[in-house]
């Protein structure tokens, strides 16, 4: 019976030894964490959105970028960028919705057809809505001039899922097949509040203080802060893979679109309006709200972007047929010492009250967007007040303005105060 008893107490023994050693080294994983996040050495809610953004980064079902859009040829003097497929949602079949250009010359001369995943085709009926050159915009001489479609190819039997579209050259009798998004149905509780949509197409013509890998990293960082949730990035070119790299040690969730557009680019006005088209296609039930951006345009709400948040109730409240809303904005000059853009304090009045017809900074609902088509003739927009949001364009120096103002003096003082706690954990979050 003793041998029995010190077997017993020897296995006791070795018993929590081991569990002794298992609890040193959770304890220890555990001082590791909380010394990564730091939750108790300071307010920095950012750096806990980070690791969530980081856990979700390669499982979120909002892969803006599957399949990836690219420009290729249909015919003579035509090119398509992206197709997406929408359901009927009371009848069998749907419309695949096709972005493309063509020549301003050029004829629309195609046939279409759907191919599904189990190797049918279904024939469609080709309609197309072509969209005015923007009011304003002007042609820069001896360029091409291109017009932008919407092609729809309307089909009124299923399959199964929808893989690609097929456009015909009933001239060449050559097909084209283009990969097809699908834009699947959601719930409200589904939808992401905010993405951004950064057009990157002339990021080369930027100053050079809005290039540096910091800096792409600052624009960023500040979204996610006031509580953009995605990104949708045209022209994957503009970022190198060191700073894709940094933006995804970060957590910030990029979607790196390529954007190899086969005409001269000097219309900014129309190749915005292909992006616009884009994007809102894109984000149809997926976000409740998304706008389109430069890297050196910042949005400023006056809390962060969630429930409370004063611009979200004023955009819930409209009505449906409301499905666009323009922002005040300011051109804020940068003054080299300092360490980030939010810093800068003094706006060009001058250049405010010169540029009039200066491109309107504008939030969308995609899915009420979609609705009137995407063309600006049905589109109703919205003003919004500078008390809820407004926009900042960084450019220029402070030392080359004369009538400058300090933004600052006309702010309420809980929305300052919100700009610069945004300004201070951007401040920890870089230059730790």
């Amino acid at each position: 019976m003793r041998k029995y008893q010190q077997l017993a107490l020897v296995l006791l023994s070795v018993t929590c030894v081991v569990i002794l050693l298992v609890y040193k080294s959770e304890n220890n994983r555990l001082k590791y964490v909380l010394e990564v996040v730091n939750i108790f050495g300071r307010n920095d809610a950012a750096s806990l959105i980070r690791i969530d953004n980081s856990t979700r980064l390669h499982s979120s079902p909002y892969d803006f970028d599957s399949p990836l859009p690219a420009w290729q040829r249909l015919g003579d003097g035509f090119y398509v960028y992206s197709s997406f497929w929408q359901k009927n949602e009371l009848a069998a079949g749907g419309t695949v919705i096709s972005i493309a250009v063509g020549l301003e010359h050029a004829a629309v001369n195609f046939k279409c057809q759907v191919q599904h995943g189990t190797g049918d085709i279904a024939t469609g009926k080709l309609h197309f809505v072509r969209l005015d050159h923007p009011t304003g915009s002007i042609k820069p001489p001896n360029s091409e001039v291109f017009v932008v479609y919407k092609l729809l190819c309307k089909v009124a039997r299923d399959f199964g899922q929808p893989t690609e579209v097929i456009f015909t050259d009933t001239a060449q009798s050559i097909k084209r097949y283009v990969p097809l998004r699908v834009l699947e149905s959601r719930s409200v509780q589904q939808k992401m509040t905010m993405t951004a949509c950064v057009d990157m197409t002339d990021y080369l013509e930027l100053e050079e203080e809005f290039r540096m890998p910091s800096a792409v990293l600052q624009y960023f960082l500040h979204h996610q802060i006031v509580g953009v949730e995605d990104f949708i990035v045209y022209n994957s070119n503009a970022l190198n893979g060191a700073t894709s790299s940094l933006l995804y040690s970060h957590g910030i969730k990029i979607n790196l679109l390529p954007y190899n557009f086969p005409f001269d680019l000097a219309d900014k006005q129309q190749n915005r309006m292909l992006i616009e088209m884009d994007c809102q296609m894109r984000n149809y039930n997926a976000a409740k709200l998304t706008y389109i951006g430069a890297i050196n345009e910042y949005l400023y709400p006056s809390s962060r972007l969630r429930v409370n948040n004063q611009f979200l109730k004023y955009a819930w409240k409209v009505s449906s047929d409301v499905s666009r809303f323009s922002l005040a904005s300011r051109s804020v000059c940068i003054d080299k010492r300092k360490k980030i853009f939010s810093d800068n304090l003094l706006y060009d009045v001058d250049t405010q009250l010169s540029s009039p017809n200066e491109r309107p900074f504008q939030v969308y609902k995609p899915q009420d967007y979609n609705r009137t088509a995407g063309t600006p003739d049905f589109v109703k927009t919205l003003d919004v007040d500078r008390s809820l949001v407004f926009v900042h364009r960084y450019g220029g120096k402070c030392s080359s303005k004369t009538n400058l103002h300090d933004w600052t003096v006309s702010l309420q003082p809980d929305f300052l105060q919100y700009v610069m706690d945004v300004g201070r954990e951007l401040n920890k979050l870089i230059f730790r």
